[in-house]
């Protein structure tokens, strides 16, 4: 009986967040880990995590997060560390910022999108200078 009520703890540690259907909440919210919303949010979210916005789900505030799953509908700017996935019957009014962007037929996204890659902090050597200063030495001969 210790092991299921283990395993049971481990799901739900597994779950996350989650605001079901019928929520309202309203300011900033901060999520550690992934979380679902099924609700309405109306505020900034902020997920060290996953977001997963749900078919009935409606959010009016700014997204930022390490990947995002839109089922729902947002009202606002969407900013992913990795990925955004938008799938019907999701909509985003408003732009969004990721390194992989994912929108399903019949999905709906009304504004920007800026696609960048990650660096990984690697300072990248500028091949442009070398060029010119071999320019220079055969002008100059």
């Amino acid at each position: 009986m210790a092991e299921l009520g283990k395993l049971a703890t481990a799901q739900l540690s597994d779950l996350g967040a989650y605001l079901g259907p019928g929520t309202k909440a309203n300011g900033r919210l901060l999520f550690e880990g992934a979380t679902t919303i099924e609700g309405e949010v109306e505020g900034e979210i902020l997920v060290h995590g996953n977001i997963n916005v749900g078919e009935h789900a409606t959010i009016k505030g700014k997204i930022a997060c390490t990947s995002a799953l839109i089922r729902g509908k947002v009202t606002a700017d969407v900013q992913a560390d990795k990925k955004i996935e938008i799938q019907p019957p999701g909509v985003v009014l408003g732009n969004v910022t990721t390194q992989s962007l994912i929108i399903g037929d019949g999905a709906i996204l009304e504004g920007h999108c800026s696609m960048r890659k990650e660096t990984d902090g690697k300072v990248l050597p500028l091949l442009r200078t070398e060029a010119a200063g071999a320019a220079g030495e055969k002008s100059s001969s």
